[in-house]
């Protein structure tokens, strides 16, 4: 049901991320009121110099609830 993409820096270690992304899931399971196996996690690594083009187009369409300011 819900699939949760986070797009961030490269950098993290694969431990960081999977630990962020059980994080995610028990938020999700709490506030949903859903069951843990329906909630995915997916990562997307963007170079710092590409941000804004890449996020302009990945999230065009998206409602954004909590928009950055850097």
């Amino acid at each position: 049901m819900p699939h949760l993409s986070v797009r961030l820096y490269p950098g993290r270690t694969k431990e960081v991320k999977q630990d962020f992304a059980e994080k995610l899931q028990d938020l999700v399971v709490k506030e949903l009121g859903c069951e843990p196996n329906v909630v995915s996690v997916s990562f997307k690594e963007i170079e710092k110099e590409k941000w804004d083009d890449v996020i302009d187009v990945e999230i065009a369409g998206e409602d954004i609830y909590i928009e950055a300011d850097f």
